[in-house]
């Protein structure tokens, strides 16, 4: 085992040293004139037989990476970095061969249905992709029979002081009640690191709940219902309380806006209309699709021939019942 590791190591150190020779050579003006394929970035030599990479193999397999991590080698010093983890996946790859894992059966097996996979899917692009359409007309009639599924509901906006400090609470209240603005004073509280997490807490406004409906957060429902109760410009005239999980809030808000329940306008929605009206379109010339070659093929099917499975036997059954 340690032979093998030592060797392994030294083919490794070989083939960075020719890599390094081989991108030492290729600084010359003629190397730019050279085809891709040409330039030769790093070559190993395994049982005696030559491997090479050219810079098209190395920009090739960099093209297959994710277009976030192709940014990473797109410089020099990143293709020679990216080099490196191409020539160790490279050595891996010939050791398995040697080791003869490109002829067991479970991997054939493994490529023959990821094969098959591919073929699916690239006749299913072909017959089915390539075969759907659908007009503006089509998109508007699904619109008008779908309108409920694009009703914005009614919503509304406050200014909110969330405490977890009772003392506290009512005297924000009495300041508020005595003429300070609730705004201000929420700003305030948000200074000096008193708001609670809850309604109005965020930091660039403090206060503004922004605009939220009826279902935005079951946790917060009792505060959510009392806004929706109040009218525009109403203010709490005493601490709001309500409990949340473990902890128990106490809340001072304004109603600022109110929004009613609207029907969305088709260009509003009309990418989810197309993608709804797509994905169902697709599913259509799918069931389609498969009747057609099921015609073709002929085909037959006989369920009948299956057999209803054999139940094991309970215990009851393999002793008797003693009461009967």
């Amino acid at each position: 085992m340690k032979k093998t590791f030592i060797v392994v190591i030294a083919v490794v150190a070989s083939c960075l040293l020719t890599w390094s020779f081989v991108r030492s050579d290729n600084h010359g003006s003629s190397t730019k004139k050279a085809e891709k394929s040409e330039i030769i970035v790093a070559e190993m030599k395994w049982n005696g037989e030559l491997h090479q990479i050219s810079l098209a193999d190395l920009e090739a397999a960099i093209a297959e990476l994710p277009t976030y991590r192709q940014r990473n080698y797109a410089s020099k010093a990143g293709k020679a970095e990216y080099l490196e983890i191409y020539i160790d996946e490279k050595l891996k790859i010939l050791q398995a061969k040697e080791a003869g894992f490109d002829k067991l059966l479970e991997h054939l097996k493994r490529l023959e249905e990821y094969t098959h996979q591919l073929m699916i899917e690239k006749l299913t692009e072909m017959e089915v992709d390539e075969k759907i359409t659908y007009t503006e007309k089509d998109l508007m009639a699904y619109y008008e029979g779908h309108k409920k599924d694009y009703i914005e509901a009614a919503q509304v906006r406050a200014t909110c002081i969330t405490l977890d400090d009772e003392d506290l609470a009512n005297e924000t209240l009495d300041q508020i009640t005595a003429g300070k603005d609730i705004i201000e004073m929420a700003k305030k509280l948000s200074e000096e690191k008193k708001l609670a997490n809850g309604p109005g807490s965020g930091q660039e406004e403090p206060g503004n709940t922004f605009f939220f409906n009826k279902k935005a957060s079951p946790t917060w429902s009792e505060f959510i219902d009392a806004v929706f109760e109040m009218e525009i410009g109403e203010i709490t005239e005493t601490v709001f309380e309500t409990d949340v999980q473990d902890t128990t809030y106490y809340l001072i808000f304004r109603k600022e806006e109110e929004k009613p329940e609207r029907q969305k306008e088709f260009e509003e929605v009309k990418s989810d209309v197309e993608r709804k009206v797509k994905r169902a379109t697709k599913r259509a010339r799918i069931l389609e699709w498969i009747d057609e070659i099921s015609k073709q093929a002929k085909l037959k099917t006989y369920p009948e021939n299956i057999p209803v499975p054999v139940q094991p036997e309970t215990t009851e059954e393999k002793t008797g019942n003693p009461d009967k």
